[in-house]
């Protein structure tokens, strides 16, 4: 994974380009609540649980970015994410937007290449029907016309 926080500005705005979110950013600490919110309704298409729409203090962006890493931990990924917490984002300490970012760039990772998979085995299995059908198809033709072609009287 990235190294230097210029990789991982790099990884962050590549997520951003990746899921369609108009947002930039220049420094590590720019990855705020509205990015990771923005990141997750993206990539797993819903909206975050318990969201404070409006929020009004540090407190509830604090409370926004924990809910985004409550639901990852306990609703997708079944791990305990407790070394994250929503206040030190909002805080801008730098190896927990890291690590946050690196889970959200595995997620888009991992679903975008199970989205492919199954894409890919869909049409090998529509092909597979495709072939079967024309095999059936075929074989209807044989039973309809091949026995009228056999009892044909060929000497007039």
């Amino acid at each position: 994974m990235a190294g230097s926080e210029a990789e991982w500005i790099t990884v962050a705005n590549n997520l951003l380009l990746k899921c369609h979110i108009h947002l930039r950013i220049r420094e590590i600490e720019d990855c705020d609540a509205n990015v990771f919110i923005a990141l997750y309704q993206s990539i797993l298409g819903e909206k975050v649980p318990d969201l404070i729409a409006i929020p009004r203090s540090q407190e509830d962006e604090a409370h926004n970015v924990q809910a985004v890493i409550d639901s990852l931990a306990l609703d997708y990924l079944q791990v305990s994410l407790s070394h994250i917490t929503g206040e030190n984002i909002v805080k801008g300490d730098k190896e927990s937007i890291k690590n946050l970012l690196e889970i959200f760039d595995g997620l888009l990772e991992y679903l975008t290449e199970h989205i492919s998979e199954t894409s890919h085995e869909k049409s090998k299995f529509k092909n597979r029907n495709l072939i079967w059908f024309v095999f059936y198809i075929l074989s209807l033709s044989l039973f309809f016309f091949f026995p009228a072609f056999l009892h044909r009287d060929w000497n007039h």
